[in-house]
């Protein structure tokens, strides 16, 4: 019985961390290359403890035009790299700018990481007749100049845990594996939207509701016959 009343227990834990898990997703319904966190299901580590995670939904999302030709969408396997303060971050937004000093970078303003190490743009003249391409492949040119290209890393997903903090993933200290050019194609001008579906997310948040309160009365029930058993002892 105490048993029942633990792995009750337990589902209550996991149903509130799928909820959670669910708002975020919805939150982040129009962020710009963000991978929807998938329910999180109870696994059994080699000590055969419980521990509990979450996998995130790598799928495609839908990609739409921009006409900047610093947004750059990645269609298929792979992630652009950008440099932190940690190390090295994987991330699936390609909504880059050029700083100040002439660096290509993210929102965050942190460097964009090619074959060759930062993407310093400051030496070529951007105008009409030096204009900035990025190739399929992720090779940056402006006219007919080669600057670089841009790394496209690939995360082996059974050596990373794929857990979110904020719009990407976690940092990284060494880039192990590059995608092949096989695996992905580089569309300038165009971002990768949010995959996630806000009717999906509706249907999971009615389906946990339900499994908690489930878990909920079967959590009462046995305590409550927990008790019974108590006072009977007593007589």
């Amino acid at each position: 019985m105490i048993k029942g009343i633990y792995h009750a227990a337990r589902s209550l834990e996991t149903q509130n961390k799928n909820m959670e898990r669910i708002a975020n997703n919805l939150a982040n319904l129009n962020t710009i290359g963000y991978k929807r966190e998938g329910m999180f299901i109870q696994i059994l580590n080699q000590l055969g403890g419980p521990q509990i995670k979450s996998p995130v939904d790598l799928t495609q999302g839908e990609v739409f035009e921009t006409k900047n030709p610093l947004d750059i969408a990645i269609v298929g396997v792979g992630l652009f790299v950008v440099k932190t303060d940690k190390g090295y971050e994987c991330i699936r937004n390609g909504n880059f700018q050029i700083s100040p000093e002439g660096f290509l970078v993210d929102k965050e303003g942190r460097k964009v990481i090619g074959k060759n190490g930062e993407i310093n743009l400051s030496e070529y003249k951007l105008d009409e007749n030096n204009l900035l391409s990025i190739s399929r492949n992720g090779e940056i040119k402006v006219g007919e100049n080669s600057v670089d290209t841009l790394v496209i890393a690939k995360l082996d997903e059974d050596k990373y845990d794929y857990r979110k903090e904020g719009l990407n993933f976690d940092s990284i200290s060494d880039i192990e594996e590059l995608a092949e050019e096989s695996e992905y194609q580089l569309l300038q001008g165009y971002l990768e939207e949010s995959n996630v579906n806000p009717i999906q997310e509706m249907e999971n948040m009615i389906r946990v509701s339900k499994d908690y309160e489930s878990s909920y009365k079967m959590v009462i029930t046995l305590d409550e016959s927990l008790q019974k058993s108590v006072e009977i002892g007593k007589i």
